[in-house]
């Protein structure tokens, strides 16, 4: 009669390896791992120490992104995706971030002319409250309130200049919209692939 065979070691599925990372990361003591998925205490070892050798590889994908989204955002995402002949929504994330030194960088242009919208509100707001406090100070001392034609019409041409000041921040808005759209249509279709 031979000898009695060792019980015969279990084998991990990728997933289990995985888990079993995201587990000790989490302070899972190493022999819990163990118990929990019937392997020994070296096995985990061995688990952890691949797992850091694959993270070393910088050509191995090991890190994971998770992002929530409504059904209608990714909806929108899918049909994106589909527009540009993209397999799966981690490749067209792959190359967004590969991509994200050129696309998330500001637009001075437009903080410049923002700056310049900026200051001309404040002046309008200045003379909005100067004139809001001339009609409270009439009011006050009960006199009839110096709003004239002339008046009337400073009153109309600040609120003309605020209407303006919207169109154009909402020019902007569009136009920078347009840009950003046109790059990631370029990254997606694939001009700024990284490396695989």
């Amino acid at each position: 009669m031979g000898r009695p065979r060792a019980p015969r070691q279990k084998r991990l599925t990728q997933n289990q390896r995985f888990a079993i990372v995201r587990k000790r990361a989490e302070g899972v003591p190493i022999e819990d791992l163990a118990r929990e998925f019937g392997v020994t205490t070296r096995s985990i070892f061995y688990t952890l120490k691949a797992d850091q050798s694959r993270k070393l590889d910088a050509r191995v994908r090991s890190e994971l992104v998770n992002v929530r989204l409504t059904p209608k955002e990714l909806a929108r995402f899918d049909a994106v995706l589909t527009r540009h002949d993209i397999a799966s929504r981690a490749e067209g994330l792959r190359r967004l971030i590969y991509a994200s030194n050129d696309l998330f960088v500001p637009d001075d242009e437009m903080a410049n002319q923002m700056q310049g919208l900026s200051a001309s509100l404040n002046r309008t707001g200045n003379n909005v409250n100067q004139i809001a406090q001339r009609l409270n100070e009439a009011k006050r001392q009960g006199k009839t309130p110096p709003y004239g034609n002339s008046a009337h019409g400073q009153v109309r041409a600040l609120a003309g200049l605020i209407f303006d000041i919207a169109d154009q921040v909402q020019d902007m808005a569009q136009r920078r919209r347009s840009a950003l759209s046109g790059e990631v249509a370029r990254v997606l279709g694939g001009i700024a692939d990284g490396p695989e």
